[in-house]
């Protein structure tokens, strides 16, 4: 059925449409004051498991689009990113007989003229493509064949086509006003696009082994490009372990400071200064040898970084550190980060604002109501403000929080603050200008206080109460059964519409629609069932807290 592509349209489709319209009677209840930031998260976070259950069953789009959302600090709140991150790992592969398939019809011969014990199980599998381990027998040696997935394609386009619609849909609702959605809806096929199409990837992974080929510290494995084709890569097998490998790292004597830092320039290097950057630097794309050599693999997501960017972030800098707000707001609508409706005077007043509080505030003696107040005044700004996070940097930000995540488990005393110090002056000074070191310690001791979350906030925000805990049982517990209510009525729905459908296809006659629509209707009958016994059980369930 997840091959149909009128089912998989539909399905995509009916749960957007849920979504939106969950979303807007929430918004409802809020304007009326009847809803509180817990209750929007939870809500979320309900939408976000559903998306999910639905992406593993269907795979396609929707595995990508969750990963792609999963970096939307902009769009979603941070419970919602946890949740859609689970996609990365979780692809069911499709066996080993379709990919064989593929890869013959790739190859034009037999897989046994080129390749020998291959191993039948994959290694690795993504929403893309699937990795197998095989012998060359030009050579003999071992190598890894990424295999993409069967009809892959063909699917992800089809469900370009459903995400269409549900952009014609958003453009009806809030979201239109603060985010560009047709940009957002071309940097999904341009990202996603660009990954259905190996030789994409094959260029960039030369990209990076020409870039290290002086570097002894990162090895960048070999490809056959002969044997790499649109939908087949061959490359040479890694004999390595994920670089979050704590007892792989002290088995080999590997120091996970030097590590760290090893790690640090490595990723600072590519990201400050232009050019190609890893753009999912996760653990299983980022690995190591015995001998401590830093392996990286999967150049299917890649993000750039121009100078003229670049050279705009600088400025920002530079305006940062002498307080122009004016300047700094010039540069982010000159990095897109503004749309065009954008009321430069209301963000100039909220990062002024945020700015003096942090740095003038002695925050461990501030009221926590103030605190709570100058929060939702910047959350009340940005929701408000057409501001965006173009794609360039959407990748920039995945990049560097997933490397910032290995380093905290690399070394958790890791100062990067000191550690990115020189990294930070060279590119502060490679446009020529030279920044006195007294600046850029301003700068580094600013961001230093920004960014640490200061105690007394950290203490508040995690300090559960019984009336919290309470209050959010309560709501979690009517959320459930109303949500269930309406997941009973909408298959309601699909039986009465299943039921239309295969009496007109009995009709016409058209036996497809005869049999689609009963299959249909039969099995919203019995998850119509299902939900009604769950119902039933909630309902019978005492409260407690």
């Amino acid at each position: 059925m997840k091959r149909i592509a009128l089912f998989r349209i539909w399905i995509i489709v009916t749960m957007f449409a849920r979504f939106i319209i969950k979303i807007y009677a929430f918004s409802r209840k809020q304007q009326q004051g009847l809803a509180s930031t817990e209750e929007y998260e939870a809500l979320m976070l309900n939408l976000a498991r559903e998306y999910k259950r639905n992406a593993l069953r269907l795979e396609g789009l929707l595995i990508k689009l969750g990963q792609f959302l999963s970096i939307r600090a902009d769009l979603l709140p941070p419970s919602v990113l946890n949740e859609l991150s689970e996609l990365v790992d979780r692809v069911p592969t499709s066996g080993w007989d379709k990919s064989r398939a593929i890869l013959e019809a790739e190859w034009g011969v037999p897989y046994t003229q080129v390749v020998k014990d291959v191993g039948i199980d994959a290694v690795a599998s993504a929403s893309i493509g699937e990795v197998y381990g095989a012998t060359l027998l030009e050579t003999g040696k071992r190598v890894a064949l990424k295999i993409q997935r069967p009809d892959i394609e063909k699917i992800i386009r089809t469900d370009f086509k459903a995400m269409r619609i549900v952009t014609t849909m958003l453009k009806r609702t809030s979201l239109a006003k603060s985010t560009d959605l047709d940009s957002l809806y071309r940097q999904m096929i341009f990202v996603i696009g660009d990954e259905l199409n190996f030789q994409t990837e094959l260029k960039n992974a030369h990209y990076f082994k020409a870039k290290y080929a002086d570097n002894p510290d990162v090895y960048i494995p070999d490809y056959y490009d002969h044997l790499c084709t649109n939908r087949v890569l061959t490359m040479d097998w890694v004999d390595a372990r994920r670089i979050t490998d704590l007892a792989f790292l002290k088995e080999n004597n590997i120091d996970r400071s030097a590590l760290a830092e090893r790690l640090f320039t490595m990723a600072a290097e590519q990201l400050l200064f232009g050019g190609q950057f890893h753009a999912d630097p996760h653990p299983g794309n980022v690995q190591i040898r015995a001998d401590g050599t830093i392996i990286l693999l999967d150049f299917g997501m890649v993000g750039s970084s121009t100078a003229q960017d670049m050279a705009t972030i600088r400025k920002i800098l530079q305006a940062f550190i002498s307080l122009d707000y004016d300047g700094v707001v010039d540069g982010l609508e000159d990095l897109r980060f503004l749309l065009p409706t954008a009321n430069k005077h209301n963000i100039r007043q909220a990062l002024e604002k945020a700015v003096t509080f942090y740095l003038e505030t002695d925050i461990d003696t501030v009221d926590t109501k103030l605190i709570e107040k100058v929060l939702q005044d910047i959350q009340l700004l940005v929701k408000n403000e057409p501001i965006q996070l173009p794609a360039e940097f959407a990748f920039f930000g995945r990049a560097a929080s997933t490397l910032l995540g290995i380093l905290q488990i690399l070394d958790p005393k890791i100062d990067l603050f000191t550690l990115g110090k020189p990294i930070v002056i060279q590119w502060l000074e490679s446009d020529g200008t030279t920044i006195q070191n007294r600046y850029v310690m301003t700068a580094l001791n600013y961001g230093k206080k920004l960014l640490n979350v200061p105690p007394l906030l950290d203490n508040y925000l995690k300090e559960p109460t019984r009336k919290r805990l309470s209050e959010q049982a309560m709501f979690q517990r009517d959320l459930e059964s109303k949500e269930l209510l309406h997941r009973q009525t909408f298959n309601s729905g699909v039986i009465i519409l299943g039921l239309l459908v295969g009496l007109f296809g009995y009709v016409r006659p058209d036996e497809w629609l005869f049999w689609s629509g009963g299959v249909v209707a039969v099995v919203a009958y019995f998850n119509s069932r299902r939900l009604g016994r769950k119902i039933r059980h909630l309902a019978r369930q005492d409260f407690r807290v």
